[in-house]
């Protein structure tokens, strides 16, 4: 018991140091030529301000029935009865059921992610002033602050973010531990950014842009067309730049939007609304008869260090905008005004202590520790996030890549996620092939990546592939091997078990201006070996484009 609290500490105090050698680093560029403040950006007066104070730790207790239980069961993503008390305050008949996505969903009898609704069963009742809250279990991030950084973070760029803190909670006696917890997308959270709340909420549903059916929230609002929706994907539509712009200017909150932007490339939200065309609301705004995006789902934030800050852009709209010049110069705009007003390390460090330090006496010693040295690296990697955009954003665009008879060799691969028990390494195979490798011994996603500047046109990314034992994750898309460009989905077939070395490509098009585009080698798998052929990584001008 004593090694293993040595240990623990120990890694705490390891993980605090790379904090800190970041920290040093960061300062040593200017990053922290001003004193730095932790960020605010909320309001007293909206509801549900009490369970958001920094310091507050929340107990929650859920007692659901055995036939309820046994129908959430069943069908998870439907609402059962429940019973929730907090603070001495009983809420009967509220509604419960299970959350999360591929990476985030655990099943009742594990630690599930909740949504709760205290309306859902017309009793008209409300949990601080907020009709809706969400459990989540943060399975993705086991430092507890992602959520309420980036939500802080983005409000403070002026564009609407639900609030978070954390809650302990205990499900029929069962304690399932720490949550986050996070105000749902209700008439609560409208009211509190505007003056008319009667607008179409939209997330993604069967569609995932605003090109396709996206699910409209559960919002009351007095209309229920999409006109504005579809007003919207006309305007994106639009095949000449400065025709679309002024489309853009009428039909989206534009300024708001570019700042949107500018952050999720920025926090490195790579499953949000711009790189992933995932984890986003669209509203109505009835106020100026705009739309306007807001952010969801960042327990991923800074997960990519070396993102580029001109990545493809999946998100139609978000791909629309950067596309034009005006698009592209406010873009260039924000990205500069939001590094310097928002993204102090030091100042975010400071966040995320304050966020913690209430759970020390709420928590086990080993329990706390492990969130101590989760945020450690959190700090480490926002460090790390900040000194790359610094350097980005003091260099010019660079030179286009020169390609010989319509090819260009990729080179310069970096690691990103090495696997924890596994292998990632440059490697020579017998008879002198030089490899990229990776060896997965449990669930992992790593990848190698790099990034190449290009001209618009249409390409292939193409790669020779050799795996051996590649067992597939239980979840997700995707699994085993694969190439893809950053942005868009896996187009080859997904390479699982033992084969021999086999081609496998991706197809992508640049579209308005010249971008930084991310190429990824990537394997998502439980366990196996998988070797790249480093020669055979190239980039390929399909033959409309080819130069003669």
């Amino acid at each position: 018991m004593i090694l293993k609290l040595l240990s623990s500490q120990l890694a705490v105090r390891r993980a605090r140091l790379c904090a800190l050698l970041a920290l040093i680093h960061a300062c040593s560029l200017g990053v922290c030529a001003e004193k730095p403040q932790p960020p605010a950006f909320t309001n007293p007066s909206w509801p549900g301000a009490e369970l958001f104070q920094d310091g507050k730790l929340t107990q929650i207790q859920i007692a659901i029935k055995a036939d309820e239980l046994s129908q959430l069961r069943k069908d998870p993503r439907q609402f059962v009865r429940a019973t929730l008390t907090e603070a001495g305050v009983t809420y009967p008949d509220v509604g419960v059921r299970l959350k999360g996505s591929v990476g985030s969903f655990r099943p009742l009898d594990d630690k599930p992610a909740l949504t709760i609704d205290f309306g859902e069963f017309g009793f008209g009742q409300r949990f601080h002033g907020l009709r809706r809250i969400h459990l989540n279990n943060s399975v993705e991030d086991p430092s507890y602050c992602r959520e309420q950084l980036g939500g802080e973070l983005f409000r403070g760029a002026g564009i609407p973010a639900p609030r978070a803190t954390r809650a302990r909670v205990r499900l029929n006696g069962r304690d399932l531990g720490l949550y986050v917890l996070k105000e749902g997308f209700t008439e609560n959270f409208l009211e509190c950014y505007f003056a008319k709340i009667g607008g179409n909420l939209f997330e993604p549903g069967e569609g995932h842009d605003v090109n396709e059916q996206l699910k409209r929230n559960s919002v009351l609002a007095p209309h229920g067309d999409r006109t504005a929706l579809h007003d919207l994907y006309r305007a994106v539509a639009e095949k000449d730049p400065d025709l679309r712009w002024r489309k853009l200017q009428e039909t989206l909150e534009v300024g708001r939007f570019v700042n949107f932007m500018a952050l999720e490339v920025m926090l490195g939200h790579r499953d949000g609304y711009c790189l992933a065309r995932n984890n986003f609301r669209v509203y109505e705004d009835l106020d100026t008869a705009r739309m306007v995006f807001f952010p969801h789902g960042m327990d991923q934030l800074f997960g990519t260090v070396q993102l580029p800050l001109k990545p493809h852009m999946a998100g139609l709209v978000a791909k629309a905008v950067v596309e034009t010049p005006e698009g592209e110069k406010q873009y260039a705009a924000a990205l500069n005004r939001l590094f310097a007003g928002l993204l102090s390390p030091e100042a975010l460090t400071n966040r995320i202590t304050t966020m913690i330090q209430p759970l020390q006496g709420s928590l086990d010693n080993s329990d706390f520790e492990k969130i101590q040295s989760e945020a450690a690296v959190l700090e480490a990697r926002i460090a790390e996030r900040y000194t790359f955009l610094k350097r980005e954003l003091s260099r010019a665009n660079p030179a286009s890549v020169a390609f010989s008879n319509g090819v260009f060799a990729l080179s310069g691969w970096r690691k990103v996620d090495s696997p924890a028990g596994g292998t990632m390494e440059e490697c020579e195979l017998p008879g002198g092939l030089s490899c990229l490798g990776i060896e997965v011994n449990s669930d992992a996603s790593p990848s190698w990546r790099t990034a190449a500047w290009l001209e618009p046109g249409s390409y292939n990314f193409r790669a020779k592939v050799r795996v051996k034992d590649v067992i597939p994750l239980s979840f997700g898309a995707h699994q085993g091997a694969g190439v893809r460009v950053t942005g868009q989905s896996r187009q080859s077939a997904d390479l699982v078990g033992t084969s021999d070395w086999q081609v496998v490509s991706a197809d992508f098009a640049i579209e308005g201006n010249a971008r930084e585009v991310e190429f990824v080698c990537e394997v998502r798998a439980h366990k196996g070996q998988v070797w790249f052929d480093k020669a055979s990584l190239q980039v390929i001008k399909t033959p409309s484009h080819v130069e003669h």
